[in-house]
This record gives structure tokens, C-alpha cells and sequence, in this order.
């Protein structure tokens, strides 16, 4: 078979899994809020400004700086996926990447479960 895979690796795989998904997930619904309404969906902005000033306020610590600018984008994809010019690329790119993300959280939430049972035999 293969080697035992080291236990910081492996939870770092785990939550990378569960992350990705959750990620995925979470950009599919802003997706959905953002195509809220006919013209200019205001939920959408709305959400997707409390979403981009979370992520201005996390960015702001130097160990979380990746996940606030990652969160930053997401309210920003949304509130210009809420306006009717620009809106369609910008929700097609929210879709795209929540899809990304899906399956990228899958495939790490696989060699997780994989290497667990490794460790088992």
C-alpha cells in the first residue's frame, strides 16, 4: 500500500475538504440571492456589502489575510452579480467557482478518508 500519512496533514486535508464545500456551498447561495428580483437586486446588495465589510475586517489581521480576501470577493462578486449590466458574468463566475470549490472539497474530503483508512490497517 503506502505510508501512513502524518497527523497534521491529514486534518489539514479534512478541513480543507470540509472547507471547500461549505465554500462551494455558500457562493451557490449568494449566486441565488444575487439573482434575487428583475432589475437591481437589493438583497443581494445588501448581503453582498455585509459580506465584503466581514471580509475587510478579517483581511485586516495578518493570519487570516487569505480567508478575509477570499470572503472579501464573495461580497463583491455578489453585489455586482445584484446589478442588472455586469450582473451575468458575475453570476456565471460565482456559479463556476462555487462548482470549483465543490469539487475541489470533494476530492480533498476523498484522499482524507482515504488515508484514515490507512491509518486503520
Amino acid at each position: 500500500m503506502g505510508d501512513i500519512v502524518p497527523r497534521n496533514q491529514l486534518v489539514k486535508q479534512g478541513f480543507t475538504g470540509f472547507a471547500g464545500v461549505g465554500g462551494g456551498t455558500v457562493l451557490l447561495i449568494l449566486q441565488g440571492i444575487a439573482h434575487l428580483g428583475k432589475g437591481i437586486s437589493l438583497p443581494g446588495l445588501i448581503v453582498g456589502g455585509i459580506i465584503a465589510a466581514i471580509g475587510a475586517v478579517v483581511a485586516a489581521s495578518p493570519e487570516d489575510r487569505r480567508a478575509g480576501m477570499v470572503t472579501l470577493g464573495a461580497g463583491a462578486l455578489t453585489v455586482v452579480g445584484s446589478l442588472p449590466m455586469v450582473g451575468g458574468l458575475a453570476r456565471g463566475l460565482m456559479v463556476f467557482g462555487g462548482i470549483v470549490l465543490i469539487g475541489a472539497g470533494i476530492w480533498s474530503l476523498f484522499k482524507f478518508w482515504r488515508n484514515m483508512r490507512k491509518r486503520r490497517e
